[in-house]
């Protein structure tokens, strides 16, 4: 092969990343939680991960085009809408990001590690309550659905998650009253998946996380390449999970929309995920 040829190559292989990064796929999912009430069955859930917004000119048309044609009952943000060490925070854009969410369903956050930065002075908070959207921070809420409802838990973001106190979700504050109905838990580490299972009382149906940004660079036949807290060729890098001893109790990976340090994915377009409960 030719240094021309070569370099033919290359060029096409960036050509055709920089593309890829632009497109955004929807993936669906039908899952079947035990016990759940029949007016349930055939709701919708939409999962977004992962923006890592810098700048308050971020443009989330296709997104929302996406979120709306889903037609959701609820929409779940898990974690990293922003891009950590930036000196003007894009209040902006995460206002009129969930701005544009909350009208097309009832809307709910949580923190990531890159969010973490901005809580502590309420920015995060703000921009997200001013643009309709409710919080999750911690916290257990019983949702209601059409002629029924479900519990939405959150995980707050704590730093260093490998250094906080076990069990994770031993903060999440759970009514008594809540703990028989299935519970899906907003959490942005996939990694901890096995010991969000850990508290019985607690213990969620589904677990909906980002973080891996599906591995960054996915390989054929291989999978994910990279992702923080679980280093090379990630366990839990993209996709549907669930425990062996408890094949009911699943966790679903987004892939995420946003780039981080790297600012490139590979073989790994960006996603949204949708969720429809059987």
């Amino acid at each position: 092969m030719t240094l021309g040829i070569i370099a033919a190559v290359i060029i096409l292989f960036i050509i055709y990343v920089l593309w890829d990064n632009q497109k955004l796929d929807t993936t669906h999912y039908s899952i079947k939680i035990p016990y759940i009430s029949e007016s349930l069955k055939g709701i919708k859930l939409l999962q977004i991960s992962d923006p890592h917004i810098r700048n308050n000119r971020a443009d989330f048309q296709k997104l929302i085009e996406e979120a709306k044609e889903a037609k959701p009952d609820l929409i779940v943000l898990t974690g990293d809408l922003v891009q950590a060490g930036l000196e003007d925070f894009p209040a902006e854009a995460v206002t009129k990001l969930a701005e544009s969410l909350t009208a097309i369903a009832p809307t709910y956050a949580v923190t990531g590690n890159h969010d973490f930065s901005y809580t502590g002075n309420q920015r995060w908070q703000l921009a997200l309550l001013n643009g309709g959207a409710q919080l999750l921070l911690d916290k257990a809420e019983w949702i209601p659905v059409k002629d029924s409802g479900l519990v939405l838990m959150g995980l707050a973001e704590k730093g260093d998650m490998k250094q906080t106190s076990r069990p994770l979700l031993q903060h999440i504050e759970l009514p008594p009253a809540l703990e028989k109905f299935p519970k899906i838990l907003l959490a942005h580490h996939p990694e901890f998946f096995e010991e969000y299972l850990d508290d019985r009382t607690k213990a969620p149906d589904l677990v909906l996380a980002g973080h891996t940004h599906g591995g960054q660079v996915r390989l054929p036949f291989i999978g994910g390449l990279f992702s923080p807290g679980q280093g090379l060729f990630p366990k839990y890098d993209y996709g549907y999970f669930y425990r062996d001893s408890e094949p009911a109790r699943r966790l679903i990976i987004n892939r995420g929309i946003g780039n981080s340090t790297f600012p490139f994915r590979v073989f790994n377009r960006p996603e949204i995920v949708v969720i429809t409960l059987q």
